[in-house]
């Protein structure tokens, strides 16, 4: 029993390692337009499009110089009490992690997630306001709850920018979301960079103990 606790543990502190660096028809890199994408809300910038079949591939490289590469993709939209939930799927050297997100207007709301190898899925309690959408400087919100094992997690989020990203990817003119978060008692500072119609293009995490930059390699666009 203790042993199994043990490795339930591992799991979930490597997945929310992985959570915390994070945030088609073809794969390219350069500059993107802003394009139709999934979600309620029509007519203005998309910082998160979610669309059946995207793909992102990012590389994550800690201060001490080691690098890993993970895949974002999204897998179907499936209908819930009346809302579009959208499946997307976290592939990396650790397991596939599944979360489930929804777009009403004007936001990102994150509903679960899933460890697929362990079988562990919890919900967010309350459902997680994971972004605003689209995103204007000197936007802020505020968000806490319960996540996988019960975590008490305490997230303040202020807008800045535009400001010009460089990254293998291309290059974007992208706003900037600084993030502050107390998970499991544990501080962490995030910072992550979204252009509009492309999504994450950079993030940075300093949780004290680990520093950690993420870039955006490819992305895939469905026009």
């Amino acid at each position: 029993m203790n042993t199994n606790k043990a490795v339930m543990t591992l799991l979930v502190t490597s997945a929310l390692w992985l959570a915390l660096v994070l945030g088609c028809s073809y794969l390219k890199k350069g500059t993107t337009s802003p394009s139709s994408s999934g979600g309620e809300s029509t007519g203005a910038k998309d910082y998160f499009p979610l669309r059946v079949g995207d793909t992102w591939k990012y590389r994550s490289t800690t201060a001490d110089g080691k690098q890993s590469e993970f895949s974002i993709n999204v897998l179907n939209e499936e209908k819930e009490n009346g809302n579009t939930l959208y499946l997307v799927e976290t592939v990396s050297a650790f397991q596939p992690i599944h979360d489930w997100y929804s777009k009403p207007s004007g936001w990102v709301l994150m509903h679960r997630q899933e460890y697929v190898k362990a079988g562990n899925k919890a919900e967010y309690n309350p459902t997680k306001q994971f972004l605003k959408n689209p995103l204007t400087s000197g936007d802020s919100w505020h968000w806490r709850g319960k996540g996988m094992m019960g975590l008490e997690i305490d997230e303040s989020n202020e807008v800045s920018g535009p400001e010009t990203m460089s990254v293998p990817a291309g290059k974007f003119e992208a706003m900037k979301v600084m993030t502050k978060v107390v998970q499991g008692g544990a501080p962490v500072t995030k910072i992550y960079w979204y252009a509009p119609g492309v999504g994450l293009v950079k993030s940075m995490t300093d949780t004290g103990s680990v520093k950690s930059t993420t870039e955006l390699l490819e992305y895939s666009a469905q026009r």
